[in-house]
This record gives C-alpha cells, sequence and structure tokens, in this order.
C-alpha cells in the first residue's frame, strides 16, 4: 500500500540514454502508503504498531497478497510516452518479531517514436514490530540489465526520535535520520488512523531505502474514496474487501527541506480500513499510470 502500500508501490527508473525528461524516475511504495506501494510497504489483524506520537493505532491491517494490473493513464505531450502495460505484486507477510513487505512492479513501454523498452523493479523490507528498525534490498532492471542494485538498514533511537541509516549497496555509505522519520509500516498505520479518526491531511517524514539521499517528507490529502467505474473483477480472497471503511488518499512525495510547487512524484489510492488498496493512480509529473487491484490472497499469519 510499502502502500510500502506501506509503503506503502516500486517506481521504475529509465535508463540514462532513454530519459524522456530532466524528470529524474524513482519507484513509488503503497506503504509509504499502501504499501506502498506499494509500490509498498503494515499493521496486521490483532497486532499493533506504535506511532511517531507515542500513541497506538486502533484498528489493524490484514496480511495479503494483491495483483494489479497496471496500464496508462494519461500522457503529457512532452513524456514521449505512449503505452505502458504490466503487473505489480504485493505482498505482505507477518513474522514474529516484524513485517515482510515484497513488492514488485514489471512494465513495458511505448514510445512516440516506436521504441520499447521493459523495466524490472522489486523492493523486499523488513520492519519490526515496535517500528525502530529497517531492513531494505531495491533491485531494478532495464531491458534485462542491472541498472540500480541498493541494500542496507536503518535504526531509530526511539519513537519520534533521531536514526541513522547505513547502505552496504551500491557503496558502503551512513547518514543521520532526523526527529520524527517513520519508516514506511509505521507511516500507513498513522495515516489509516488519522483517516478513521476525520483528520483530512497527514504529514510525516518516511525513509524507505530507496534512495540514497534520505528521507522523503510525504503529504497525504485525505477524503473520499473515487467511484468504482470500470473496476475489473477481483478473484481470490474478495471477503478481505467486504465491510470496510474506505477513503481516497492521495500522497505527495518532496525531498526533504524542498516543499516547491512540485513534488518528485504522487500517488492516489482508494485504501480500505484494513490497509488493502483497490486501486492507485501513480503520477510521475509527464506520466501517470493506473494499478487496478485483480487478485487479492489471505497470508497466513506465523505461530509464535
Amino acid at each position: 500500500m510499502d502502500i510500502t502500500l506501506g509503503s506503502p508501490a516500486t517506481r521504475p527508473s529509465l535508463p540514462s540514454h532513454r530519459q524522456l525528461t530532466t524528470h529524474s524516475f524513482r519507484r513509488p511504495r503503497v506503504q509509504t502508503a499502501v504499501f506502498v506501494a506499494a509500490v509498498g510497504a503494515l499493521v496486521l489483524l490483532g497486532l499493533w504498531i506504535r506511532g511517531a506520537d507515542a500513541q497506538q493505532p486502533d484498528y489493524p491491517l490484514v496480511p495479503h497478497r494483491a495483483t494489479y494490473d497496471m496500464k496508462l493513464s494519461v500522457a503529457r505531450p512532452n513524456s514521449g510516452i505512449v503505452e505502458v502495460t504490466g503487473r505489480m505484486v504485493l505482498e505482505t507477510v507477518e513474522a514474529c518479531e516484524g513485517w515482510e513487505v515484497k513488492q514488485r512492479i514489471k512494465l513495458k513501454f511505448l514510445r512516440n517514436d516506436g521504441e520499447e523498452f521493459s523495466t524490472d523493479s522489486g523492493f523486499t523490507s523488513y520492519e519490526t514490530k515496535d517500528g525502530l528498525a529497517l531492513r531494505f534490498s531495491v533491485r531494478n532492471i532495464q531491458d534485462d540489465e542491472v541498472e540500480e542494485e541498493l541494500r542496507g538498514n536503518a535504526d531509530l533511537d526511539a519513537v519520534g526520535g533521531k536514526g541513522r541509516a547505513s547502505f552496504s549497496l551500491p557503496e558502503a555509505r551512513s547518514f543521520e535520520l532526523p526527529a520524527g522519520t517513520l519508516f514506511p509500516t509505521t507511516h500507513l498505520a498513522l495515516v489509516l488512523r488519522h483517516a478513521r479518526d476525520g483528520d483530512k491531511s497527514a504529514s510525516y517524514l518516511v525513509f524507505d531505502g530507496a534512495r540514497l539521499d534520505g528521507a522523503f517528507q510525504v503529504n497525504a490529502v485525505i477524503g473520499r474514496p473515487p467511484r468504482q467505474t470500470g473496476a475489473p473483477v477481483v478473484r481470490g480472497d474478495v471477503a478481505l474487501l467486504r465491510n470496510q471503511p474506505s477513503w481516497g488518499v492521495r500522497f505527495a512525495f518532496f525531498a526533504t527541506g524542498d516543499q516547491g510547487a512540485h513534488p518528485e512524484y504522487e500517488l492516489a489510492l482508494d485504501l480500505l480500513g484494513n490497509g488493502i488498496a483497490r486501486s492507485m493512480l501513480l503520477d510521475y509529473g509527464e506520466f501517470a499510470v493506473d494499478s487496478r487491484l485483480v487478485q487479492l490472497q489471505a497470508v497466513p499469519r506465523p505461530r509464535c
């Protein structure tokens, strides 16, 4: 929903010789939101996670494996893109001490000059249930060649406190995370609590390991869920979609310290109270990709 949602959806990166504009591509996650994306990576049924204000969310999320069909929603004239198709799989698995989020997006692009290329982006994270430790791994492939690989871990001193992120790939480096930084699962839980409480917006610093230069400032606007027009039939454990409150949540991702007019990208979710996203819109500025839920599977919990 790592929205992530929780966070977060994975954002494809284009090879340098195929950049359409100077706009940089990055993998979005529905954990940082759903899952995101989910794009991710989540608080699961019967278990709770502490938020940045040291209060516990008063509702659970459900472990699940969700598959989304993806296609181009809109392309601006300067994008150079005429068609996008693909699939995203977002899986949230409970362990005794934390949550593992796996996300993979495979996309095919068609440019206006007739050239085709593909991207295959994967993200895996493990976040402890107290929200204080995160392990992450990112792999981005372009036309069967590995273009980027990130791996590392991050720790917070305390809920709401400072922390440190350390990378082992692509090179050894570490940096401090400012006080108030959240990891994706905690972020999703807090956004859902804001929605349940009737709040219309929320803003947090979120670090998910998907970039080498620190956390994002993530601004969320919470409103009514979008109308379900032309939604595909969902196969599998559809009971997970029933009797759930829902909201339309739009996330804007800004580089830390940059609150300019335009975010690096935006992610809009049709988000249920148990953390499942029925649909996502990944807006990269030059073009936007629509993702619709087509298959859903409940994931069992461990015996601890």
